[in-house]
């Protein structure tokens, strides 16, 4: 990979890709639909190969853009990054100076990568990075003049990667310590026999936290109509224990630190919850503290 002149990229498109590609277009019912598929596939293919470069994981195989009917349907290129976000990865034709964006891509984007392609089809130019951003426009419209530099986009991968993101709960993708509450209280009788059943649009997952001694922290993500999420954290005791460790604390802070609300273990608690609403994109903390232990989470929706 090299630099061609100043903030763009070039990566080559290895035959793999092309593989990939022709594979996919095969399966379109004509022509037009075909190309089409088949340069999403290639630009995917290079921002996934850049990433990897930087040794940024992917996982091209759980992008909607890697499932037949999905990209038979919709002009789709999505990127999956675990446990951060999906990047649209947009190709851009020679002497093209704007992208126009699909209205059905989803809102649920980190943002976009223009992906410029040689009349080869042997590598493509990463041109820049947009943001995702709040917009009625339909459909959007990138200019590739205003793109920002690659370096922005390294920048949210970097500050995403130290979040716990709970929107890509809601796809299916989790964080591999938060694992299905059942399989962890599973150990605790005591414990698994006091989880509340979910609503049915819930989705839960819990961690075994070590204060000295183990605690088990479940949160319950449920999306409302709106882009309001209702949150809900219970703490249970570990290490087949009957009752939390006493004076055991759980706090939620907000975006700038602040504690936003607490509840502390009594003698003979053997669970307790605090419950709140965050909306999209709004970033909490949650602290557990055991004397002069403390361990934290952060999260963004």
């Amino acid at each position: 990979m090299t630099n061609t002149k100043s903030n763009v990229l070039s990566v080559p498109l290895p035959q793999n890709a092309h593989h990939w590609a022709e594979k996919f277009a095969a399966e379109q019912d004509n022509p037009q639909k075909g190309k089409q598929v088949y340069l999403n596939t290639l630009a995917i293919y290079a921002v996934h190969s850049y990433l990897k470069w930087l040794n940024i994981k992917t996982a091209l195989n759980q992008g909607d853009s890697w499932h037949r009917s999905f990209r038979a349907i919709f002009d789709i290129a999505d990127l999956v990054l675990p446990g951060i976000g999906k990047l649209e990865c947009r190709p851009v034709l020679p002497g093209e100076v704007a992208i126009v964006l699909p209205a059905t891509i989803a809102q649920d984007r980190i943002g976009y990568v223009a992906v410029q392609f040689s009349q080869q089809l042997d590598y493509v130019e990463l041109l820049g990075f947009a943001p995702a951003r709040e917009t009625t426009e339909s459909p959007q419209i990138l200019q590739i003049a205003e793109l920002q530099s690659l370096d922005t986009l390294i920048e949210i991968v970097y500050r995403r990667s130290l979040l716990i993101n709970l929107r890509q709960w809601v796809t299916g993708i989790f964080e591999q310590d938060w694992q299905p509450p059942e399989l962890v209280l599973a150990s605790n009788f005591r414990s698994s026999s006091t989880i509340n059943r979910p609503a049915t649009n819930s989705i839960s997952r819990a961690k075994v936290l070590d204060l000295g001694t183990q605690v088990l922290l479940l949160l319950q993500l449920t999306p409302t109509d709106s882009e309001v999420f209702d949150i809900r954290l219970r703490v249970y005791p570990g290490d087949d224990a009957i009752h939390l460790p006493p004076n055991l604390q759980l706090i939620v802070l907000d975006a700038a630190g602040n504690t936003g609300m607490e509840v502390q273990a009594r003698s003979a608690d053997d669970w307790m919850q605090l419950e709140f609403s965050c909306q999209h994109e709004e970033k909490f903390s949650v602290k557990i503290v055991l004397g002069e232990t403390i361990l934290m989470e952060e999260f963004v929706v």
